[in-house]
């Protein structure tokens, strides 16, 4: 009786060594998880990269902890936009809204990337700080790609699932993961982190009072009347639309983009002023100073404009003409192979592959089947002779066109030249977007007056880049750009091709459109540029307290020697009970 009771006894003791074990496991794994969820969430984090650097300018500055200076912008600037807007939102009987800050990958892909992490870092803190106004928010767009429809600079334009976007009510902004960081100009790998001022950019930006404003130029002849489809396209790239006479009216401080359709007089410069006696030539050049922009569309009937030529020539765009006995005739481009009309004066336009205007078409280019883009009643633009041939192996940072957006390189390596000029100071990088194809002619009075080359293909679309460095501090540079446009065909977008799915003009002036309207980044927030890749063990800051060498081995010590230290004096506790029982 005494054996059994014994072995009943041995058994309930085993059993309930055992449920104590399994509940202990699992209370040890539910506690894991919340503490991981929970950290997540709350950023609960010992940032060890804060003295990381070696220079007194940049030592405070940490890789997952937001600087004060980007936080305080976000705080002064933008959080007050979003809380005006939501209380005219109240107004209305309307629900808030918030910033949403949405990475297009499963979180857990966001926090097992190095470089994304980064990223997140930065939008949880923001979220933290700012839980009212900010929000983060991941969409696997490899599963659910319709939810980021709206998104899309174009039909042809894809969502990746390594970009980032901002969006504020309708206002959005669409970043690729290597916005947010530094490269070398031959290297793939960044050496600083530079997120805060493009987290900054787009957050200003999708929060900002109004949209920009783009105005078409009404003075000089202009008919505006036609082109209803365009300045609808304009809109939809989220500008204000407004009409200006630049010859009575300043352009306004908020208008980022100036559009010219089809002008049939001058402009006014030096020598004859108009009746307002300005020199319009002096305002576009003091506005482009500014890094906006000017789109020009022109076709094979535009009237000789002396001072805007001779202004458009300084931005290295020439238009095609033939001179006989003193008079000047434009080119009209014809091609009776790649042509959509029977005669050949619709002629279908080839993509530039490389250099900087390749970047406006990537997205449509990126499809098995681009869509077809038409110059009906085109002229040609020739490169400036002041500009000279630049080469592929020439280095340049002329090869990619970052616009707030996305970033596409240049990825066929065909042969390939651009136009560059240096010159007082200035540096300008003349690029095509379009040319016509390899079998187009120039024609001149209806006669054939020149064929296309391999060495020369007729220019129907350009864009011409500025550049401008604005020094922020002594370790970064901000590169700036004014950029000139200029489209050889005025039917280009016209109604008719505008309004048609047959073809990819508007989604040419879509991608065009977003691209020059580009806002310039704060230059008050500094990159933290990744200086040293070990962790500094004589001094980590954790909670606001410095850990030296021999505390963190200590601490490590015991870390790892109390677990084994408590299981040692259990298990003897265990055996100890068992023999003398």
């Amino acid at each position: 009786m005494r054996h059994n009771e014994y072995r009943s006894g041995r058994l309930g003791r085993r059993t309930l060594f055992t449920t104590v074990t399994v509940l202990i496991l699992v209370a040890v794994i539910l506690l894991n998880l919340i503490i991981s969820i929970l950290g997540q969430d709350n950023i609960w984090q010992i940032d060890e990269s804060v003295n990381r650097y070696t220079n007194d300018t940049m030592k405070h500055l940490s890789l997952y902890t937001p600087t004060e200076p980007f936080m305080q912008l976000i705080e002064e600037n933008a959080i007050p936009m979003v809380d005006k807007v939501n209380a005219e939102r109240e107004t209305r009987g309307e629900e808030p809204i918030t910033v949403n800050i949405i990475f297009c990958a499963d979180r857990d892909l966001v926090w097992g990337s190095d470089q994304m992490r980064y990223v997140l870092y930065t939008a949880l803190h923001l979220q933290k700080a700012f839980k009212d106004q900010i929000n983060v928010s991941f969409i696997n767009v490899n599963k659910n790609p319709s939810a980021v429809q709206k998104y899309k600079a174009t039909s042809a334009t894809r969502i990746y699932s390594s970009n980032v976007i901002f969006e504020f009510g309708t206002e959005y902004r669409v970043y690729s993961m290597a916005n947010f960081f530094v490269n070398n100009e031959n290297s793939t790998t960044p050496w600083a982190y530079n997120g805060e001022k493009h987290f900054a950019n787009a957050i200003l930006a999708v929060t900002r009072a109004e949209s920009p404003v783009a105005c078409f130029i009404s003075n000089h002849g202009e008919n505006l009347e036609e082109i209803s489809e365009l300045r609808l396209l304009v809109e939809r790239s989220g500008y204000i639309v407004k009409d200006l006479d630049l010859e009575k009216e300043d352009i306004p401080e908020d208008c980022r983009l100036l559009i010219c359709y089809d002008p049939q007089t001058d402009f006014y410069a030096f020598g004859n002023m108009g009746e307002a006696g300005v020199s319009e030539i002096d305002k576009l050049d003091k506005y482009l100073d500014g890094c906006f922009s000017f789109l020009l569309f022109v076709d094979n009937k535009t009237p000789v404009l002396p001072n805007l030529e001779e202004y458009l020539e300084e931005w290295g765009v020439v238009l095609s003409r033939a001179t006989t006995d003193g008079v000047k005739d434009n080119y009209t481009i014809r091609d009776t192979v790649e042509k959509l009309d029977k005669e050949g004066y619709t002629p279908l336009a080839t993509y530039a592959t490389d250099g900087l205007g390749s970047s406006i078409t990537a997205d449509m280019r990126s499809l098995a089947y681009p869509a077809k883009v038409v110059f009906p009643n085109a002229t040609a633009i020739e490169q400036a002779k002041g500009y000279r041939n630049t080469y592929p192996e020439e280095t340049t940072p002329n090869s990619t066109l970052t616009v707030g957006m996305s970033s596409a390189a240049t990825t066929d390596k065909k042969p390939y030249r651009y136009g560059t000029y240096y010159g007082n100071g200035v540096t300008r990088y003349f690029n095509d977007v379009f040319t016509a194809g390899q079998n187009a002619v120039a024609e001149v009075n209806g006669k054939q007056y020149e064929i296309t080359t391999e060495s020369k293909h007729f220019k129907l679309m350009t864009i011409t880049s500025e550049e401008r460095v604005r020094q922020e501090t002594n370790y970064f540079s901000q590169q700036d750009r004014s950029f000139v446009t200029v489209i050889g065909s005025t039917e280009f977008a016209s109604d008719a091709v505008l309004s048609s799915d047959a073809y990819g003009n508007a989604d040419v002036l879509m991608a065009t459109l977003r691209a020059l309207g580009r806002e310039v980044a704060p230059a008050n927030l500094d990159i933290i540029a990744f200086k040293n890749y070990t962790m500094d063990a004589e001094a980590v800051v954790a909670g606001g307290a410095s850990l030296t060498k021999g505390s963190l081995i200590t601490t490590a010590v015991l870390f790892a020697a109390i677990p084994a230290l408590i299981c040692f004096g259990l298990g003897i506790y265990v055996t100890i009970r068992r023999k003398y029982r």
